[in-house]
């Protein structure tokens, strides 16, 4: 009973200083901006496999710290993780191809559509209302984003830019059926029973479609490294941290910040040059942001 009762009861960060969570997401939204980059030199890789590494290492390395919180658990505490774990699954099967298929910016910038499904899900499944604030701040961070990704589409493909939004409405999925489970797991449980849910998924991917999961050069392998420790661990897991304390929408939307890293990344390793208009256009994603933020405190995702 004690047991159940620790499980039932909200895991965060609310102990702690009101600036910590927003200090958390900042951190993983810079680890998660390298995604891209990295992404674009593990060229061994099959999409598949690469999102398939990521998710099976990041189950494994978790699990030691959440197998004795996992041992308690009833059987529909893993339903939630298990449907992250899906949206999670396709969100990175169908992005990770569109970095093959389209340039860095029209990825990052379609990716980050995500908001906007967050929103609507919000509105139509649990009958929230964003306050008109929010829906101003929507606009604006939407707005920027098209402004910023303007003039940067140049080599980018109708498949490649499908994907990538496909990519940004799995991943509003996955942004809220985290902060659903969030309300009952602990971060280390739920990380894991979400991460190995979308291995297995994204393993059968592989096998049926005979991606290579081994026989990589050795950059392929760093990179593959470097996106399991930087973007899933220090990315996804510290974000799903977050979402206890600050509600789907204010995180996903402030994961619209990644396009801006991510465009500047771009331009360091791959010379890829954005356009003036990124300037005015960062400048209106943080505008958006923060009135999403700011609006949602008011207006909280509630599920009966």
């Amino acid at each position: 009973m004690g047991q159940a009762n620790r499980v039932a009861r909200p895991v965060g960060l609310s102990h702690r200083a009101p600036w910590v969570p927003w200090a958390l997401l900042a951190l993983g939204t810079s680890a998660a901006s390298t995604s891209a980059i990295l992404i674009r030199y593990a060229t061994d890789a099959d999409p598949l496999a690469i999102s398939f590494w990521r998710c099976a290492a990041g189950a494994a390395l978790l699990f030691p710290f959440a197998r004795p919180r996992m041992k308690g658990l009833e059987r529909e505490a893993f339903r939630l993780p298990a449907i992250a774990g899906v949206f999670l699954a396709v969100h990175f099967a169908s992005w990770i191809t569109s970095l093959g298929l389209t340039t860095v910016a029209s990825s990052v910038l379609l990716v980050s559509a995500s908001p906007i499904f967050v929103a609507l899900a919000a509105r139509f499944l649990f009958g929230e209302r964003l306050p008109t604030a929010g829906w101003v701040g929507l606009a604006i961070a939407l707005a920027g984003t098209a402004i910023v990704g303007g003039t940067g589409f140049g080599g980018s493909s109708l498949d490649g830019n499908a994907l990538a939004l496909l990519g940004g409405a799995t991943a509003g999925g996955y942004a809220m059926a985290g902060a659903l489970a969030r309300r009952r797991l602990g971060i280390m449980e739920y990380a894991v029973i979400t991460y190995a849910v979308a291995a297995v998924l994204l393993l059968i991917a592989c096998l049926v479609s005979g991606a290579s999961l081994a026989g990589y050069g050795a950059r392929t392998w760093l990179a593959i490294c470097g996106l399991i420790v930087g973007p899933q661990l220090l990315g996804h897991t510290v974000i799903n941290l977050v979402l206890s304390d600050l509600d789907a929408t204010t995180v996903t939307v402030a994961i619209m910040g990644e396009p801006i890293i991510a465009i500047t990344l771009a331009f360091i390793f791959f010379s890829e040059v954005p356009s003036w208009t990124v300037y005015p256009g960062g400048a209106a994603i943080l505008a958006g942001i923060y009135l999403v933020s700011t609006a949602r405190k008011s207006a909280p995702l509630q599920v009966e």
